[in-house]
């Protein structure tokens, strides 16, 4: 099977990281994957790194009539037996030109997102059971919806030894990894960092907020106890310096670095909102508070802060639970959506 990835990122995040990955693993279950994206310096890098075939196309912008011809033409040259299209602009002109090239495309909803990009995939699928739910009461009809859940390698997070953080030792460490921007639940994440005065931040990332991140932190009550790291490659490590992983999002479609955080062996503590409540069970890997509750995002922390057992019993919680979460298990579901998708078109 040939099958044509395309991806019309703002940035390396999520989304694009998962399809590399994926497609990595289908390069072992026989698969000939291409990948497509507008041109976007770090997501092509991050892709050759691991070996696979991207190139670039103008293909940007819900207004560029031209990304149909650039496509088509892409089409022709790789000949895919399936299109498979991430994030809405890559879905609308993909979908698009799949459709008049009369080639079968699988639409990967990985947010909340308008139906409309996703009118011409021939297949839905959505990273979330949230996700799907929020597709049909917007008119999708069921038949074309179907959830898959995302994946990870656990192994490179449970074996990676801790970076070197300028966090004192013994303190008590909050980890979050997000993309800095005000819907990641940053604003309401400073709020709890100033009422927990003993405890460490360190946010890990790039975004419109990096700024005021960085204003908020020289704050009296916060000064020396927020550490903004950037954007960093070492995610495994960093992880296992920290004692909780916190992602307070406002509507999170399902929240990759919530495995990376249970691989690693730590409780998380979030909003129970989109798909996180499908990741995370509340008591057991980790603890969710209503949508927007920072006295009780805070009250969590203050609470496994001050009992490491049930940190402990959490992060070995979260160790087995994530084992329903593998790449692997998710390529496979990929490459059966992929099969029936071309299967049920050619009849």
């Amino acid at each position: 099977m040939r099958a044509l990835h395309v991806i019309t990122p703002r940035h390396l995040g999520g989304a694009e990281l998962l399809a590399m990955r994926i497609m990595s693993e289908h390069a072992d279950m026989g698969v000939t994957s291409r990948l497509v994206t507008k041109p976007i310096a770090q997501v092509e890098a991050s892709a050759r790194n691991m070996g696979l075939d991207v190139g670039h196309l103008q293909i940007g912008g819900k207004l560029n009539l031209f990304a149909i011809g650039r496509l088509l033409a892409e089409f022709r040259a790789f000949k895919p037996d399936v299109v498979c299209t991430h994030l809405s602009t890559a879905s609308l002109w993909g979908g698009l030109a799949a459709k008049l090239a009369k080639i079968p495309a699988v639409g990967i909803v990985h947010g909340f997102n308008s139906p409309g990009p996703y009118r011409f995939a021939t297949t839905l699928v959505s990273v979330s059971q949230a996700v799907a739910d929020s597709l049909a009461t917007r008119g999708v009809p069921t038949s074309r919806l179907c959830v898959i859940h995302n994946g990870i390698d656990p192994q490179p997070y449970t074996s990676a030894p801790p970076a070197e953080v300028n966090v004192p030792a013994g303190s008590f460490c909050v980890g979050t990894v997000a993309h800095l921007s005000a819907k990641k639940g940053y604003r309401e994440l400073l709020t709890v960092a100033k009422k927990l005065t003993d405890v460490h931040f360190v946010f890990i990332g790039e975004g419109p907020m990096r700024a005021e991140i960085e204003q908020a932190a020289t704050d009296s009550a916060l000064a020396g106890r927020i550490h903004l790291l950037g954007f960093r490659p070492d995610i495994p490590n960093l992880m296992a310096r920290f004692d909780v992983m916190c992602l307070p999002s406002w509507e999170e479609p399902f929240g990759l670095v919530v495995l990376e955080a249970m691989a690693a062996g730590k409780p998380v503590v979030a909003f129970a909102s989109g798909g996180l409540p499908e990741i995370i069970v509340h008591g057991a890997t980790g603890l969710l508070a209503a949508p927007g509750d920072v006295t009780g995002i805070a009250d969590y922390l203050t609470q496994l802060r001050n009992d490491p057992i049930q940190r402990q019993a959490m992060g070995n919680a979260g160790l087995q639970r994530v084992k329903q979460f593998t790449l692997h298990e998710t390529s496979k579901k990929w490459l059966t959506v992929f099969k029936d998708t071309v299967n049920n078109y050619n009849r």
